[in-house]
């Protein structure tokens, strides 16, 4: 049975092989959100004004222009879609080559493993590659996320994509975390809004990171992700077959520890009695 192209793996390289990020990356990166109305949190309209003011943006392309745009951003502290659209186009140029690939449009995966097309289901192979997708991760200006980049994540490294158990009835929220489950980012709420559907039709992917460049204001993340049908064998690596474990099962040491701290106790009063 034919396989479907899943996309090389990257050999991580030495941490100080990793590229600087350019100034547009990062404004990029900031500019983007994980809400759905696209309202900027207080951080992130602190570290945008904190990009604004810096005086180094000699490798922004149009900075006149994109420097005015995210000037309308903090002002408004809301980053419509369209403005969006219009800061990519301005930095484009400078953005990761990544990400100037542009995939293909997402498809929606139904249950049964067929995908949905408008002029009627296509099979296809078990292990086709539905969609791909290319995005900079969000929120790795946050502190913890920051903390958890800069330790865990590296070129060509697996991560998860993880849909929150505590989230609104329309919220396409996704989580991407590092293997050892550790939180790096959000996907962005324009990505999101595609892939969430898909993960929760139980759509399997592989995803990886293609890219990781530390700047002054943020790190710029790039994730590569390809989904498959639900009935896919993508083999023991597929993220989509690694779950995480729960945050409250880290309660359970202490209480083992107290059992068997009784049961000592116990047998010693036992044997003391005898």
């Amino acid at each position: 049975m034919r396989q479907g192209r899943v996309a090389p793996q990257i050999i991580p390289g030495d941490r100080g092989a990793e590229p600087a990020a350019t100034s547009a990356g990062e404004l990029f990166s900031l500019c983007q959100t994980a809400t759905s109305d696209g309202a900027l949190a207080a951080d992130q309209v602190a570290a945008l004004r904190t990009w604004l003011e810096r005086a180094d943006s000699h490798d922004v392309p149009s900075p006149r222009y994109a420097r005015a745009l995210a000037g309308e951003i903090l002002q408004a502290a809301r980053v419509a879609p369209v403005d969006l659209q219009a800061l990519w186009r301005a930095l484009e140029p400078a953005l990761p080559e990544e990400l100037r690939r542009r995939p293909a449009a997402l498809r929606l995966v139904e249950h049964d493993g067929q995908e949905s097309e408008a002029a009627g289901g296509v099979r296809r192979a078990p292990n086709a590659v539905l969609a791909g997708a290319c995005f900079m991760l969000a929120d790795t200006h946050q502190p913890r996320h920051a903390s958890a980049v800069a330790r865990y994540a590296r070129a060509g490294e697996a991560v998860l994509l993880v849909r929150p158990a505590r989230r609104a009835a329309d919220s396409h929220a996704i989580q991407v975390c590092a293997s050892n489950g550790k939180l790096l980012g959000q996907v962005p709420e324009h990505h999101a809004r595609q892939l969430a559907p898909l993960l929760d039709r139980a759509a399997r992917y592989r995803a990886h990171l293609l890219q990781v460049a530390r700047g002054e204001q943020t790190c710029v993340v790039v994730v590569q992700v390809f989904l498959y049908g639900p009935h896919a064998q993508l083999g023991l690596q597929a993220g989509s077959e690694r779950r995480l474990s729960r945050r409250g099962s880290l309660l359970g040491w202490p209480l083992v520890r107290l059992i068997v701290a009784l049961a000592i106790a116990a047998a010693t009063a036992f044997v003391l009695r005898s």
